[in-house]
């Protein structure tokens, strides 16, 4: 076995490890256990992996991309068991971070061929070896900050396949182009104008690359950013339709408050009179003529008072029964917006899951009360029809067309506020348990 060639293809497989860790940072919040155990896991079979193929290149002349799949399929399988994530996000992301890892190694062929014009690819030097190591850890590096905030935020909040489904042959040009590219031998890139324009075409295509990684993270921010202003814009409808629906009943009881004197001489008269038939026929139409009062104070927090209600309402409007506990005192640390957007989803949820049941079967039981500390404890009963569609733990829409955005969004409030949200169901019981 040649030790010079096993060393030289065991520090070329280096680049495995930058890689693997610019896979797991922006999914950081989506790993089925912590991140040491992880990337102890991850560690353990790419290192296997790069030995495997290290022992197969210095005992065989096997050309050096022809090993790629050895290390990059069980890469795969390995990054996509430890990843809680929808699998078009996991193949995105793959994809994405070995295209940037491919015009590294192309670079490394460049500084290879500069300093060997003679050799070839399938006689990588140790020099160009060591200076893709350097590369990537730098690139590594340079990507974690981006990686592991912006990246990491579009991946925990945004979750529209087709988007990511869309981005993969996108990411496959490039990677594809810089598996063409690689020169087989050196001496080509030392010919006629072959130095400029490898060189030119990589500096190119990297910018690109680049620039095509901050429109789609902009375009993606600006969605999350209209859906959340939608979102406040729907809250304040139901805040200004509870406001209007007080202020009705207060008029209204004012006006009965003015009248009240005339009642009173009335109901005397028919009393001297002796008239007690006429007596109840009036109260009775008097009593049927109090205003009736639509809205309901389940908790003093405005917003999340007004979206009770008007899921009260859609539920009754349902023949939804309704067993609710509201006990929201005290102060948090958890601003109106996100509340309601978690009270709302599960309501909402709720609400279209009943809609699929017989009437007499639909129900929403609701709790909600503030513990000691400011932790806020959510949890809810719904009736269902039994139908469920799960996909690696986590449950998706059932409906035509529906993107199953609504549980996904209580998880990453949740876990904003250093919480939890769990889901489970049982026959034709849906359970939602968030703690905040």
């Amino acid at each position: 076995m040649n030790m010079k060639a096993f060393f030289i293809s065991i520090t070329t497989w280096y680049i495995i490890y930058p890689s693997a860790f610019l896979c797991l940072i922006p999914m950081r919040h989506q790993l089925r256990c912590d991140m040491k155990k992880t990337a102890i896991r991850v560690f353990i079979c790419t290192t296997l992996a790069s030995l495997l193929v290290a022992l197969l290149k210095a005992a065989l002349p096997i050309p050096r991309n022809a090993l790629i799949p050895l290390v990059i399929i069980p890469a795969f399988i390995i990054y996509m068991k430890s990843i809680t994530a929808p699998v078009y996000k996991v193949v995105s992301v793959f994809v994405l971070v070995f295209a940037f890892m491919s015009f590294v190694v192309n670079i490394s062929n460049g500084f290879d061929a500069a300093i060997h014009p003679t050799g070839t690819l399938n006689n990588f030097s140790m020099e160009a070896a060591l200076f893709m190591a350097v590369i990537s850890t730098v690139l590594a590096a340079l990507f974690y900050y981006p990686a592991s905030h912006h990246a990491a935020r579009i991946l925990d909040d945004f979750d529209l396949r087709r988007v990511y489904v869309a981005s993969v042959p996108v990411w496959m040009i490039f990677l594809f182009f810089n598996l063409l590219i690689s020169p087989r031998k050196y001496e080509t890139l030392h010919v006629n104008l072959m130095q400029i324009a490898y060189w030119g075409s990589i500096i190119l295509l990297l910018t690109l690359l680049c620039l095509l990684c901050v429109l789609f993270y902009d375009i993606v921010s600006g969605l999350m950013e209209k859906a959340e202003t939608e979102e406040k814009a729907r809250m304040l409808e139901m805040q200004e339709s509870a406001y209007l629906a007080q202020q009705r009943y207060i008029e209204e009881n004012a006006r009965v408050r003015h009248d009240f004197k005339h009642v009173i001489a009335t109901l005397d008269e028919l009393s001297k009179a002796g008239d007690i038939s006429s007596i109840r026929s009036y109260l009775e139409e008097y009593m049927a003529a109090q205003p009736q009062k639509d809205v309901v104070n389940f908790c003093r927090n405005t917003a999340v008072n007004a979206l009770l209600n008007h899921y009260m309402r859609r539920a009754r409007t349902n023949a939804i029964r309704l067993d609710w506990e509201i006990d929201l005192e005290g102060d948090t640390s958890v601003t109106d917006v996100d509340i309601c957007s978690i009270i709302g989803n599960i309501l909402e949820n709720a609400i279209l899951a009943c809609m699929e049941v017989p009437e007499g079967s639909r129900f929403i039981d609701l709790g909600i009360r503030t513990e000691k500390g400011g932790s806020i404890c959510i949890v809810s009963t719904n009736s269902f029809s039994g139908d469920v569609r799960m996909q690696n733990g986590t449950y998706t829409s059932t409906r035509i067309g529906g993107m199953g955005l609504g549980l996904k969004s209580i998880i990453s409030t949740a876990g904003k506020y250093g919480g939890r949200a769990r889901f489970s169901h049982e026959g034709t019981e849906f359970y939602s348990d968030v703690i905040l």
